[in-house]
């Protein structure tokens, strides 16, 4: 009984540091010209599984995207950004 406890405390402990984590990033995105185009790259980006919010800014060129890093990553939200047709990039500031 004592060892069955001890295995239940490991398995639970060590779950826990497995899981994933909300992560924010910041995007640099291209070809945007007018104010209707960040509504087009905010929903794809927000059609990505994980992807929790997506604020897109079309005088800053940028947006700032949160998500669950245990279900995609910031490159997959940069090319559904690109697939659109507004090719996305880690921004650099």
């Amino acid at each position: 009984m004592k060892e069955l406890i001890v295995l239940a405390t490991l398995i639970a402990l060590g779950t826990g540091a497995a899981q994933a984590a909300d992560r924010m990033v910041k995007l640099a995105v291209d070809k945007m010209y007018c104010d209707a185009c960040p509504i087009t790259v905010g929903k794809a980006m927000q059609g990505v599984k994980g992807v929790k919010s997506a604020k897109v800014d079309y005088k800053t060129k940028t947006a700032v995207v949160v998500f669950d890093d245990g279900a995609t990553s910031a490159e997959a939200i940069a090319a559904a950004s690109t697939n659109a047709g507004y090719p996305a990039r880690l921004a650099t500031n």
